[in-house]
C-alpha cells in the first residue's frame, strides 16, 4: 500500500481514477499525513472555500488513486488529524520517512494548487509553504518551480 502511494505521487497523470481494491486507511497513516497537510493548507486562511473543497476532493481522488467513497473517508480522517495536530512535524516526519525527494516535491506542488485555488496567497499560506519546504527538505528553487507548475495547472497568471 505504501508503494502504491509512492507510485501515485510519482506519476499522477497515469493512475486510474478508481481504486482497484478498497484502501485500508488504518494501515496507511502516511496517506492521512499527506492529506492532512492539504486540508491544513486549505483552511489556514480561516475558511475552506467551496473551490478549495472541490479541489481537495479531486486531488485526493486523482493523486491517491481512490474512489469517491475512499477519497471522502481519507479527507474525513485528514480533517480529524489536522484538527488534533499541534504542529506540522507529526505529518512531515511520516512523509520524510516514506517519500523520496521527488514525491515530497509533488506534495509541495499539490499544496501550492490548494493555496492558489482562490488566486490569493495570504500571509499564513505563504508561511505554511516556507515551513513545509524546510520540514520536508525541499529547496526554495524547487518550491518556486512547484508553484509555477501549480499556476500552469490552475491556468493562473504568474506574479
Amino acid at each position: 500500500m505504501l508503494q502504491r502511494l509512492k507510485d501515485i505521487f510519482a506519476t499522477p497523470s497515469t493512475l486510474p481514477l478508481e481504486s482497484a481494491a478498497p484502501l485500508d486507511m488504518e494501515a496507511a497513516p502516511v496517506h492521512i499525513a499527506a492529506a492532512a497537510l492539504l486540508v491544513h493548507a486549505a483552511g489556514i486562511d480561516g475558511t475552506i472555500e467551496e473551490r478549495e473543497a472541490d479541489l481537495l476532493a479531486r486531488i485526493t481522488s486523482r493523486h491517491f488513486g481512490l474512489s469517491a467513497a475512499e477519497a471522502t473517508f481519507l479527507l474525513e480522517q485528514a480533517h480529524l488529524a489536522a484538527d488534533e495536530a499541534n504542529d506540522l512535524y507529526r505529518f512531515t516526519s511520516q512523509i520524510n520517512a516514506n517519500f523520496s525527494p521527488a514525491h515530497k516535491l509533488n506534495l509541495i506542488e499539490l499544496v501550492w494548487q490548494i493555496v492558489l485555488a482562490d488566486a490569493i496567497i495570504d500571509d499564513y499560506e505563504a508561511n505554511l509553504l516556507r515551513r513545509l519546504a524546510g520540514l520536508l527538505y525541499v529547496s526554495d528553487k524547487d518550491v518556486g518551480a512547484a508553484k509555477h507548475r501549480a499556476q500552469q495547472k490552475l491556468d493562473l497568471k504568474e506574479d
